[in-house]
Parts: C-alpha cells; structure tokens; sequence
C-alpha cells in the first residue's frame, strides 16, 4: 500500500468515528429530551383551577372522599359535593409534588358544596332548617316533652297541625338553626282567640285558672261583662290564648258514670182532667261508665272525647197517668199541683247559710212551666235576681211565684187554669243552670210547697 493510500485509510477512520460520535450525541440528546417531556405526575384540577399535584391518578378521588367526610365531620350532616374534580397527566419535579394530607385540606377549602338538611314544614310552611333527620326529630320530641305528665301516653300525644320533616339541600350554615333555638322559635306564641261557653259552676276566677289567665285579662277581652256580675249558663266569652306555632294535643284517658234517663210511658185517663198528671210507677234511673279522653291542646283543657260506653244498670221505665178531660173554669180549684217536670236540686229551708223560699226543679231550658192552680195573673216580667217571673193570685191570700224563666206566655190581668202552660224555663237572674223555683206563699209568708203540692 502506497502512502498515499495510507493516508487515505487513516482519514476514512476519523471520519467514520466522527459520524458514529455524532449520532451517539444526537440520540443522547433526543432521549434526553424524549424523557424530559414525559408526564411523571397528575396535576388535581377543581373545574379550571389547579389544586394540587400528585404522582398516583387514583389518589384523587379517594383524597376527596376523605376532604368530602372531614367537612361532613365538622358539619354533623352530610353534603352534595358541587365542583367537578378532573386529574391530567404533566411533568412535574419532586418539590411541585404536595403530600396527601396537604391535598386533603386544600380540597376542603376549595370545594364547593351544598349541605343535605331537614327542614320542619308546619301545615305546609317551612319554619325551621335542621343539620340532620336527628336534630328536627329531637326538635318535635322536645316540644312534645313540654307537654307529657303522668297518665298521658306517648301515643297519645300529637301535633294540631300538619307536621313534615323534609329533606333540603342548603348553600350555607347560617340558614340551619340549631335544636333548642327550633324549640324556642316553634313554641313562640302569639294570641288567638277562644270562645269559650259558660258551663254549671264557672266564675272568673276558675275560668281564669283553667286558661293560665287573670281576672283582668278576661275583662278586657270581654268589656261588657263586670267582675260581680252573673255569669250565664250558655254564655260565650272571648279568652285570649297564647298560641304557638306549633301545638301539641295530649289525651288522658278516665273514666266516669253518668245516669241513663228513665223511659217514660203515658197512659190516658178520660174520667180525669187535662191538667192531671200521676206517676203511678216511678221507674228507675240506670247507670253507665263512659271511658273518655280529657283532651288538652297546650296544656289548656280543650274537651273530652268519648271513646265508649258500659251499661251498668238498665232503666226502669216509669208509667204515669195523665187526664183527657177539659179542665174547668180559670179559677182556684184550693189544691196545687206541679209546676213542671224535673229533677229536684234544692229544697225549702235553709240552705248556704240563707233561707231558700221555695223549691227547684232542674230541666233543660224551654221546658214547659204550667199553672199550679187557676188564678188571675199579677206580675209577668224581669224581677230583679228572680229574673224572669210569673207572679199568680189564686185567692184566699194564695200566691205562687216561677222565677228564673226563659220565656213568658201571659201577661198582668190574664186569667189561667191549673195545669195551662204559662211560660218556659229557663236560667235567667241569678242562675247557675236551667230550673225553676217555684214559691207558695200565704198572706205573703212563705210555704213549703211540698205541704200542698197533689
């Protein structure tokens, strides 16, 4: 081989390992770069904004269930999580990489959310927002509470009104309330109003007591009644009640007996007058147990509810025998007879500490009241405590008297027979429940009129 070619040979070499040593560099340099851009982390995005970066993809949805649980945790409820969470693969160094606990909380700050509360629906309007199904439970429970005592049971004890427990979704805690401020918003009270009718034995200050009221507060409600004045039987007055929101109806179950009326048969008699009445067979009242239920609404007594009755004895039917015949001229016969049928609640003499003129007959109002005997009559009309009266004259210096009426039927001068309906009864001046009194008097003075009753 010639130098020359020698020469040649030994360039060719240089020049084949200059090409090999710039191919090595190049593909060094391009894996070097292909390396660089390849994604080695996961970039946690909520909506477009970037929480966090994380090596593990399926990190992400377990870190915000945890962020979704801790926030649950401090709420006491539970939440719908609003923002959407997305994970992209990037290229990340060690230091843009963040801890699982650090992710956790930024999620916790960052989310969006609403909260799953309870809302309590008073006959269809919402009055109060509850954390959770427990906390309005404990609410209703709680206002039940005010109201339970001994003898009343927990089946027994209801809302008055239509009472729903609602899911609703919330955006914030100021519009949850916690469960003593929706015991103290649904007991608040405002007043209403009551009718409430006189019953036998009432005054104002037992009303008053019933109701948690005074005295004054029944005045005022009422302008036309006066604290002394005679409270009617029947008579409505207006009391005014604190009324929550929500009320709550308890029922107390007792028992009590109470007498069957009598069956009456009539049988005629045409050799006797129209106005002659004779019990030939007086019967017996029975007797029955009723269960009820005492029902209150806020603790006020509302009324009772009955739930059965029990026949302990049954009635025996009482005969009595009444005239057919026309009666005889409007004139004293010399002899009495009742004034009405009814049952007798006071009779003549002392009693209370005073002197009762006559006797009382107690029926319901609008019973017929008839003449004892015949007579001309000398008052008709309101007669102070008496209140409605008929005064009759039956000569020989016999009067009666029939107080307490509701309606009058004759007038001053009329004649009447014995036995002739003159009037109604009723509860009228000083009364406490429908009855007559009926008075015999003598030249004036008063007589027992079961002396000269036939």
């Amino acid at each position: 081989m010639s130098s020359l070619e020698k020469v040649q040979s030994i360039d060719m070499i240089k020049y084949f390992r200059l090409f090999v040593a710039i191919i090595v560099v190049t593909a060094v340099f391009y894996l070097g770069f292909e390396i660089s851009q390849t994604p080695n982390a996961y970039s946690v995005l909520l909506g477009e904004e970037q929480v966090g970066i994380i090596v593990e993809e399926v990190l992400a949805e377990d870190l915000l269930k945890e962020a979704k649980l801790c926030i649950e945790e401090d709420l006491g409820g539970t939440i719908d999580i609003c923002s959407e969470l997305t994970v992209e693969p990037i290229r990340a160094s060690q230091k843009e990489i963040i801890a699982k606990e650090e992710l956790i909380f930024k999620l916790k700050n960052q989310i969006s959310y609403d909260i799953n509360a309870y809302s309590i629906k008073v006959d269809g309007v919402e009055q109060a927002v509850l954390i959770n199904n427990n906390d309005a439970q404990a609410v209703l429970e709680k206002i039940k509470a005010k109201y339970i005592e001994e003898g009343i049971k927990a089946e027994l004890i209801s809302f008055v009104e239509d009472v729903k427990v609602e899911k609703k979704l919330v955006k914030s805690l100021d519009d949850i309330i916690s469960v003593d401020e929706g015991v103290t918003l649904l007991t608040k009270s405002s007043e209403a109003q009551k009718i409430y009718t006189i019953e036998e034995g009432d005054s104002l200050w037992g009303v008053s007591e019933r109701y948690n009221l005074t005295v004054e507060d029944i005045l005022k409600a009422n302008p036309d009644l006066e604290e002394e004045g005679i409270l009617q039987i029947g008579q409505e007055i207006s009391l005014n009640i604190p009324k929550p929101i929500l009320s709550v109806m308890t029922k107390e179950e007792f028992k009590y007996t109470e007498p069957i009326e009598k069956p009456v048969r009539y049988e005629k008699d045409d050799t006797q007058y129209k106005t002659y009445i004779k019990v030939v067979e007086p019967g017996e009242e029975g007797e029955k147990e009723i269960t009820a239920y005492k029902v209150r609404i806020n603790g006020y007594e509302e009324g009772t509810e009955i739930i059965s009755e029990k026949v302990l004895k049954e009635p025996k039917e009482s005969v009595v025998i009444v005239g057919t015949k026309t009666p005889p001229p409007k004139s004293a016969t010399g002899s009495f007879r009742m004034p009405t049928s009814g049952r007798l609640t006071s009779t003549f003499g002392q009693r209370w500490g005073r002197f009762h003129a006559g006797i009382d007959l107690a029926g319901p109002v609008g019973t017929p009241i008839y003449a004892a005997d015949g007579g001309t009559v000398v008052e008709a009309g309101w007669h102070g405590g008496y209140g409605y009266l008929v005064r009759i004259n039956h000569g020989n210096g016999f009067e009666t008297y029939y107080a307490h009426l509701s309606k009058v039927y004759v007038s001053v001068g009329q004649k009447v027979a014995k036995g002739e309906q003159i009037a109604a009864m009723g509860s009228t001046g000083n009364s406490t429940g429908s009855h007559l009194h009926f008075e015999i008097r003598l030249n004036g003075e008063a007589k027992n009129p079961y002396n000269y009753l036939k």
